[in-house]
């Protein structure tokens, strides 16, 4: 059994990852119980969409051109939306992460290939069911090496409470959910910066600097009769 989820060249230290499996053991498969990553190395396939040329600007991947006046014309590289691709899992995560394995049995094959769940080609959108099992986190992120006190008094403590999260379907269906959430809330927050500095500095006689803009505002101001300067 292989398990390809893992990235980069920076990983958990030899001693703590040695002292992870005296403590946590192995699974079935002789893979660590527990183990610590870095939440931008770990990788998962997952249903994926439209690729662009990264030279676009996110106003030109479909959006509106405003000094034209309509939308742009630039089109996708391709559209991976029938297909599974590599994506990081915590893409809102930075720092080392506490993660522990749970067995093929923590996932309902009901619920993984429901028709809600997968693509029109019946692909599931969470990427192949973990028939070995999977890691799911527990616990981070924090921006340094945990030591091994801590490391045993988190998991001692999971353990008293008696396991309060599981693995499940929902649990990754709920990952994927923060993952597309936070890009979602990049690109609008991206998009809206550039459309309101356009608005400001182009499109605005309340907001431009320009001569033209400041004498649209006097006559606009004379006309209500208000009497601050409201020019340039």
């Amino acid at each position: 059994m292989t398990r390809n989820d893992i990235r980069g060249i920076q990983q958990c230290p030899s001693e703590i990852a040695d002292y992870l499996l005296t403590i946590g053991g192995k699974t079935p498969f002789g893979e660590p119980m527990w183990r610590l990553v870095l939440a931008s190395n770990v990788v998962w396939k997952v249903a994926g969409g439209k690729v662009w040329d990264e030279n676009l600007s996110l106003p030109e991947r479909g959006g509106f051109d405003f000094a034209e006046g309509r939308a742009h014309e630039n089109q996708p590289i391709r559209d991976e939306s029938d297909r599974l691709v590599e994506r990081r899992r915590y893409p809102h995560l930075d720092g080392w992460i506490l993660q522990r394995w749970f067995p093929p049995s923590a996932y309902s094959k009901s619920q993984w290939f429901a028709r809600e769940n997968c693509l029109s080609s019946g692909t599931p959108k969470l990427g192949p069911f973990p028939q070995f099992g999977d890691y799911e986190m527990i616990g981070g992120p924090i921006h340094r090496v945990p030591s091994k006190t801590e490391l045993h008094n988190f998991i001692s403590s999971y353990y008293r409470g008696l396991e309060s999260r599981t693995g499940s379907i929902e649990s990754r269906i709920q990952d994927a959910a923060n993952a597309a959430e936070y890009e979602k809330q990049k690109e609008e927050e991206r998009v809206r910066t550039l459309t309101d500095e356009y608005m400001r500095d182009k499109c605005s006689y309340l907001f431009s600097s320009s001569l033209e803009a400041g004498r649209v505002r006097t006559e606009k101001a004379e006309k209500l009769r208000i009497r601050e300067h409201v020019g340039n």
